[in-house]
Parts: C-alpha cells; sequence; structure tokens
C-alpha cells in the first residue's frame, strides 16, 4: 500500500479502517503531531479522514477513482470536517500547514494510479532601492516626511495578511479590492457586480499599466483580470452551498486559490499606490518575466531528479542526495514545465514502479541542474510507494520578493 508514516494513503489493495478498499487519497501536513488517534467517517459516504498520535499528518482517502483536482479538492473538505470535530470533541485544534504548496496525492489518470508528491520551494530575492534628491550644486536636498493615506481597503489588507488560511486570506483581500474600487469608482445602484468590477478596472488602467498583470498575448487585461479572479476564484468561494455533506463542492482547490492571491496581491498593491496615494514601504524586487528567463535558463538542460530513504533533514547548503551514503533512486522522466504561474516554474520526476524492485521508504526527495544539488526536500514520517502503478514528484520554484508583502501562509518568510 501506499502510506506515508504509519497512515495509509491509498492503493490497489488497500483496506481502510473500515475494511473497504481505498483506491483514492490526500495528505496534508499540520504545524505540529498530534497526541490522540482519530478518525471520521462521513455518513453517507466513501470517504475517511485518518489522524495518528505522535504524527504530524492528516490523510483523508476514499474508496473513489478520483482524479487529481477532485481528489485534492474534496479530501481538503472532509479534512477541514474532520479538524472542526477533532476540535470540538477532543479539544485539540489542529492546523493545516501550508495545505497549498505541500500534499501527497493517490489518484487515477489515464488508467494507472499515481502516486504524487508535491513540494513548493520559494526562491527569495531582496532588492533594496534608496533615492536621494540633490540640488543644481550637487548638496543632498532635505525632503519633507512622504504623507499615506488611509483607504477602507486598508484594513482587509491587514487582515489578509495576517491570516494562517490562504481561502480567508483571499476572502478578505478581495474584499480589499473591491473597497479601493469603491473608492476610486463607485459602484451605482442599478449596476451588477460584474458589470460595476469590469468598469472600475478599466477605469483604473488609466492610471495603471494592467498589462503587467496578464499574459502578454492578453487583448482585454480588465476582463481577463475579472475572468480569472471573480469569477473564477472569488464566486467560487463566496457562493459554495452545497446541499448535502455529499453535495459536490464546487471551489478552487489551493494550488489554485495560492497562486490566484500572489497576482491579486500585486494588483491590489499598484492600485493603492498608484490611485489612492497608498504609500508602498520602500523596497522592490524581481520581475515575473526576469524569474521565468532566469529559471528557463538555469533548469531547461541537464535537470535531473533522485529519491532515497535517508532520513538526513534537508538543510541550506547540502550537496549530497544522500548524506549518509544510502541508495540512491534516478527518476526515469524528467520534464521541465517552465512557468506554470505568474512567478513559479516547475519540473516532475516521473517513475514506473515496474521497474523498482525492492522500493524505499522515501524520506528525501532531490534535484539537480548540472551535477550541482539544487532542492533537497525531505518526508519526515516516510513515504511509502508500493501498490500503485507510477510515483511522481511536482515540485515548484516559487519567487518570493522579501521586501514584498507576504503571499504565502503557515511558514515564515525566506
Amino acid at each position: 500500500m501506499a502510506q506515508i508514516g504509519s497512515i495509509s494513503l491509498g492503493g490497489h489493495s488497500t483496506a481502510g479502517v473500515s475494511g473497504v478498499s481505498m483506491l483514492s487519497g490526500v495528505a496534508f501536513n499540520l504545524v505540529e503531531s498530534v497526541s490522540v488517534d482519530f478518525t471520521y467517517i462521513p455518513e453517507g459516504t466513501q470517504w475517511e479522514v485518518e489522524i495518528k498520535s505522535g504524527q504530524s499528518t492528516v490523510v483523508a482517502r476514499t474508496a473513489a477513482a478520483l482524479d487529481r483536482n477532485d481528489i485534492l479538492l474534496a479530501g481538503l473538505e472532509y479534512t477541514q470536517r474532520c479538524l472542526d470535530l477533532l476540535s470540538f470533541e477532543r479539544r485539540s485544534h489542529m492546523v493545516l500547514a501550508q495545505p497549498g504548496d505541500t500534499h501527497v496525492l493517490v489518484f487515477v489518470r489515464d488508467g494507472d494510479l499515481v502516486l504524487q508528491h508535491v513540494d513548493i520551494s520559494s526562491l527569495a530575492v531582496s532588492v533594496n532601492v534608496e533615492a536621494v534628491v540633490r540640488d543644481k550644486d550637487g548638496n543632498v536636498k532635505i525632503q519633507d516626511p512622504l504623507s499615506s493615506a488611509w483607504t477602507p481597503g486598508l484594513r482587509y489588507y491587514r487582515l489578509s495578511q495576517a491570516s494562517r488560511d490562504p481561502y480567508e486570506a483571499y476572502r478578505d483581500l478581495f474584499l480589499g479590492l473591491e473597497a479601493l474600487l469603491d473608492a476610486i469608482c463607485p459602484k451605482t445602484p442599478a449596476e451588477r457586480e460584474r458589470e460595476w468590477l469590469l468598469r472600475a478596472i478599466f477605469e483604473v488602467g488609466n492610471k495603471v499599466d494592467l498589462k503587467q498583470f496578464v499574459p502578454s498575448q492578453t487583448a482585454d487585461p480588465p476582463a481577463y483580470i475579472v475572468g480569472t479572479q471573480y469569477d473564477y476564484i472569488r464566486c467560487r468561494l463566496s457562493h459554495a452551498k452545497p446541499s448535502s455533506a455529499e453535495g459536490s463542492l464546487d471551489i478552487p482547490n489551493t494550488e489554485e486559490v495560492a497562486s490566484a492571491y500572489e497576482r491579486l496581491l500585486r494588483l491590489w498593491r499598484q492600485i493603492a499606490q498608484d490611485c489612492l496615494s497608498v504609500r508602498s514601504g520602500g523596497g522592490g524586487g524581481m520581475t515575473h518575466v526576469g524569474f521565468k528567463i532566469a529559471m528557463d535558463n538555469a533548469l531547461s538542460n541537464e535537470l535531473s531528479m533522485y529519491f532515497t530513504e535517508d532520513p538526513s533533514p534537508a538543510r541550506k547548503g547540502d550537496t549530497e542526495v544522500s548524506p549518509l551514503g544510502k541508495q540512491i533512486y534516478t527518476f526515469r522522466d524528467v520534464a521541465y514545465l517552465s512557468e506554470t504561474a505568474p512567478g513559479r516554474v516547475s519540473f516532475v520526476g516521473s517513475q514506473p514502479m515496474s521497474e523498482v524492485s525492492n522500493p524505499p521508504i522515501v524520506h528525501r526527495i532531490c534535484a539537480k541542474t548540472q551535477d550541482a544539488l539544487m532542492i533537497a526536500g525531505c518526508i519526515n514520517e516516510g513515504l511509502e510507494i508500493t501498490d500503485v502503478d507510477v510515483f511522481e514528484s511536482l515540485q515548484t520554484i516559487r519567487l518570493i520578493n522579501r521586501d514584498l508583502p507576504k503571499a504565502t501562509f503557515g511558514e515564515q518568510r525566506a
């Protein structure tokens, strides 16, 4: 069976606690290990969620053969329900750690059962810019302190940045966007919400270069922004009302929300600065275009990926895939996917399990470029990769501008 630590994830012949065969599953990390065993079996469903004492992992699994998006979305919802019950019944208040960044999935793709490890690494960049004004003789001129205007949108911005949950953070930030736009272009009583957003963002475009927030080939930036943020994310987060415990939830998954938040944050910040005189607080950063070019140059050639049972924790300055000299397994296929979202590039390693005899309990997954170790990630509790057809590791490198607002949750800034 595929399992993380001592908790089963799923597999061709994996039995759950109820005795039913569990095919698909997803595991999320918790911010700390739990001190109780707890199982949640939603009534009338094929699902079960399990937590074990001493582990900092929660697993949601089902007998259904689900694709990647469905297992991630539904698994997160049932995981949250389990944590709600755990909080009420056992007074154990657990929080997920970066659910949009790190998780392990078992899902069906093209007839194969795929075990996929997902992890996002941050590349932190700091750019300090200082402007000095001099008079015609070269003497430094003393500047009056800059005044920063307060606007109602700042309240939602603060709540968003203080949140530990990406869904809650996105909702607050979108309210902040609406507050900014209303201050610039008030909504009329007869105007529908979407119509007003389009009109307001079009007007904002007179002061803000909206092309920097959309793909280069986009002909209508306001329509693209409203479509990808309001239609695809905001409405689905605000209007998901399943009629039963087994009802379909049409909400974006954690990966989609995390990526959309980063884009919305850049837009919010630019509108506040350019249209409402909100001071930026200084600092700058690498552009998404510059980041993509740099990553393409570094990763498009001689990229390789590995896994090993070596339990050595990932440390800054690691140079070896296995510091303890354990056996190293090479992913047979490695594909560089380039930019998968603004400020993100991804690559995936894939290994058919029919070609691996005596598979290890995986603890470290690493990537090299031109024979230099680039990424070393650690699965502390160990990942058993049996009873599936394919083992994959989907790795993403995310640009983090140190001097710009927080765009990640559940971790300290890099």
